[in-house]
């Protein structure tokens, strides 16, 4: 009886107040009275709360390098695709006397478009012509052609009277403009002075030029053309 009163004396705490206990906590190894276990708990929370409140890093991570751009492989030949160019064409364009051509746009008041309108600078009066040296006036020789109306006859009339009797054979717009205004019919040059020329050349085939001329002939088919306006009246 007095053994078993003597252990419960131990469990209540009455001994000797020394008791021997074995803790592992986080590799500690921990012995000793009830006062030094206390104050070794006290110490083992201090050091849990202050390994709570530092800070752990991560792991640094390293960055991911950067796609390379992909190489082409050797020796392989890049494919160019080659347009066709059209190469310009050279259009040989008969030189036109006229200086100034002013393009104009108008409304013809019909609906259907617009009309361009040409404004041509009148030919140079040629002041260093004397035509009393000629042989026979313009007028009479064109009295002997019959006086004819069409205006590209009178051109080639005036350019033959010019080779035979002012003995000058390549003839300008400005010889022709001249000519008229001298004999009286200026009123007769047309808005363009030099047209006639041109198709007396490359519609009649009466008229030639040579490249660089500034001035046009006549050739066979046109002297032959004047010979015959006499004979048919």
């Amino acid at each position: 009886m007095a053994k078993k009163d003597e252990q419960k004396a131990k469990l209540n705490g009455n001994g000797s107040g020394k008791s021997r206990m074995k803790v592992f906590v986080a590799g500690f190894d921990m012995e000793g009275s009830d006062e030094t276990m206390a104050e070794g708990f006290k110490a083992i929370r201090e050091l849990a709360a202050s390994i709570s409140r530092s800070t752990i890093l991560p792991p640094a991570f390293a960055p991911k390098p950067a796609l390379a751009t992909p190489k082409p492989e050797a020796g392989a030949a890049a494919t160019v695709e080659e347009e066709e160019v059209e190469q310009p064409v050279q259009v040989e364009v008969e030189d036109v006397e006229v200086e100034d051509e002013t393009e104009e746009t108008a409304n013809d008041g019909n609906g259907s478009g617009a009309k361009r309108a040409y404004n041509f600078k009148p030919p140079k009066f040629m002041d260093d012509l004397d035509f009393s040296k000629a042989t026979k006036s313009l007028e009479d020789f064109m009295t002997e052609k019959g006086d004819p109306t069409d205006i590209l006859d009178k051109y080639l009339v005036t350019v033959v009277w010019f080779k035979d009797f002012m003995g000058i054979e390549e003839v300008t717009v400005h010889h022709v403009y001249t000519a008229f205004d001298h004999a009286g019919w200026k009123a007769q040059i047309p808005v363009n002075p030099s047209s006639p020329l041109r198709d007396l050349k490359g519609k009649r085939h009466m008229l030639t030029r040579e490249p660089g001329a500034e001035g046009y002939k006549a050739n066979f088919k046109g002297i032959q053309t004047v010979e015959k306006m006499g004979a048919t009246k």
